[in-house]
């Protein structure tokens, strides 16, 4: 029991945690970082030291619009302040020694200043750009900084504080620092330039070239421009706030030497160099990922992620969505769920996908590539999409309550299944094949609900809730739970391949309910020490929603939160 609490509890607060505004992508090294009025370096000199063929770049260069920014500033001021006064945080900084121990003294010093509107103190600053970017492969971030001296004052007052002395050292004119993992593999080197503060994570062997890269001493041949940067932001629609792109084929020859070194003795060098090209041929389908911000509001938050794909890939990925879109979904929903694939043409894009497989393994003779159980999956796979999945256009799953006793098990369940299809009455002709009972319910076409008798689902001795099944021209609708709630028809421009969404406060106040409802001892322990930062996130929390779609472009996920 206390196992499973101690799981469940950590899901809920990365899911806090993930869908509130302090780490949403939007203007991400700006929100991070509070500070005075003075922006630090300017976009144009962080931009100098990317280079040109850089395999990824993610960068802010405008400053995040004022409302905007003292609203989602007063979160993170809350959420800061609940962090460090919660029981887990304190017991953290009790137990923690050493590097450890620093670090927890740092985040409390600026979560002060920040919960004491001394955001200048910090030294960052609120209009700060920043650029994250590929030297070679190793990543390297620069944000530009109001006040180095105050930066270097908070860090020297958690030193005190925590008893552990950061060893600074000299690179060129400028302080710096690296910690290297107790392996000895991986080195993060920090310098505190006049206007930025650079970073860097390197392996050992790495780490000279790098730090010398950081203070400005080896720049590259030919750098990233701002000009280039602004055209990919008027060719994507993207605001300034948070944007970039990873070139995966770019990021695949940098990275193939090192591959090619950790690899060796796993097979011959021939067969090696044939797997490696298949991986590139793939690259040549997908090779992008790009990623900005298409709106930045006080209460709304529209991001977005394409996966760049090749013509005949796009092509594909376009047929996948059926036109109709899932016909129907319920209202206020803690969260749903729904995809919307044609599966004739999801098997048919797979198996495409397939012959390019084997003919690219054996063109380059990679052994890894193996033909014939390729096939064989294919077969298996085409078989089931053939017999069952071909009756679904979509698939759609809601949780509007949930409820669970003092042993974990569920109490009281209020969900929806939507199965959409061009046959419901194949449907449950399909269903009655397993459950015959099934096949004798009369479903009206009006969309009428009707009680499953009990005892056609297997329980095992538990307590099931109650089931019901309506109909409609285009769905087979399964009730779990008495209260069911209406469903609405649904309707958009764009053909969805998938959605998902979430009612962080709902979510929350239904975990805290569910907390609740737990004897005293356990609602005492440690497990449930988080319980009331949890629930005030849960209040901070708005409505986090993403679709998936596909167009000429290849493969679009937009994430959308609203406060």
């Amino acid at each position: 029991m206390k196992i499973q609490l101690k799981k469940l509890t950590g899901i809920t607060l990365a899911i806090a945690l993930s869908t509130t505004s302090v780490v949403h992508a939007e203007g991400f090294f700006s929100n991070l970082f509070g500070g005075g009025s003075k922006s630090g370096a300017d976009f144009k000199s962080l931009l100098v030291h990317v280079p040109a063929d850089t395999a990824y770049l993610i960068a802010n260069k405008e400053a995040i619009p004022e409302k905007v920014m003292n609203y989602q500033m007063q979160k993170s001021k809350d959420i800061l302040s609940m962090l460090g006064s919660s029981e887990g945080f304190k017991k953290a900084a009790n137990d923690s020694k050493g590097p450890g121990k620093f670090l927890i003294a740092l985040f409390e010093e600026y979560s002060d200043l920040i919960a004491n509107d001394k955001i200048a103190e910090t030294g960052f600053s609120l209009k700060a750009k920043s650029v994250l970017y590929g030297y070679g492969m190793m990543p390297v971030m620069r944000i530009g900084i109001a006040d180095k001296d105050k930066v270097m004052a908070m860090i020297k007052r958690a030193e005190t504080k925590s008893a552990y002395k950061v060893e600074f050292s000299k690179c060129g004119d400028f302080d710096c620092f690296e910690s290297t993992d107790p392996k000895g593999q991986m080195v993060i080197s920090a310098v505190f330039l006049k206007d930025q503060l650079a970073l860097s994570l390197s392996t050992t062997d790495k780490k000279d070239d790098l730090k010398k890269h950081l203070v400005g001493e080896a720049s590259p041949k030919s750098s990233y421009s701002e000009s280039d940067w602004d055209a990919f932001l008027k060719e994507n629609d993207y605001k300034g706030y948070g944007d970039g792109f990873i070139n995966l084929k770019s990021a695949f020859a940098f990275a193939k030497p090192l591959i090619l070194e950790q690899a060796k003795g796993s097979m011959d060098d021939k067969s090696l160099n044939g797997c490696l090209a298949v991986a590139d041929n793939h690259f040549d389908n997908i090779s992008e990922i790009v990623i900005g911000t298409k709106k930045l509001e006080e209460k709304a938050i529209d991001y977005q992620v394409l996966f760049k794909t090749s013509s005949p890939v796009s092509t594909a990925l376009q047929t996948l969505a059926n036109e109709t879109n899932i016909p129907q979904r319920t209202e206020n929903a803690i969260f749903d769920y729904g995809i919307n694939i044609n599966f004739t043409k999801l098997r048919n894009a797979l198996t495409q996908y397939s012959s390019f497989l084997i003919k690219s393994g054996e063109d380059n003779g990679c052994p890894a590539i193996k033909a014939q159980e390729i096939r064989k999956s294919m077969g298996g796979m085409a078989m089931v999409m053939n017999m069952g999945l071909s009756q679904f256009n979509s698939i759609y799953l809601s949780l509007s309550d949930i409820q669970l006793d003092d042993k974990m098990k569920p109490e009281k369940i209020d969900a929806v299944v939507s199965l959409g299809s061009n046959d419901p009455a194949g449907l449950i002709a399909m269903a009655g094949m397993m459950a015959p009972p099934i096949a004798s319910l009369k479903l009206p076409e009006d969309g009428s609900v009707v009680k499953l008798p009990e005892g056609i689902i297997p329980s095992r001795g538990m307590k099931t809730p109650d089931i019901f099944l309506s109909r409609t021209e285009k769905a087979i609708n399964i009730f779990v739970g008495n209260d069911k709630p209406a469903l609405k028809v649904h309707s958009n421009d764009t053909a969805e391949i998938s959605f998902t969404s979430m009612d962080i406060k709902s979510y929350m106040d239904t975990f805290a309910g569910i907390m609740d409802s737990f004897p005293d001892e356990i609602k005492n322990s440690g497990d449930m020490a988080e319980m009331d930062m949890l629930k005030k996130i849960g209040s901070m929390g708005g409505k986090f929603y993403s679709t998936t779609s596909a167009d000429k472009r290849g493969l679009v996920i937009n994430y959308h939160l609203k406060y």
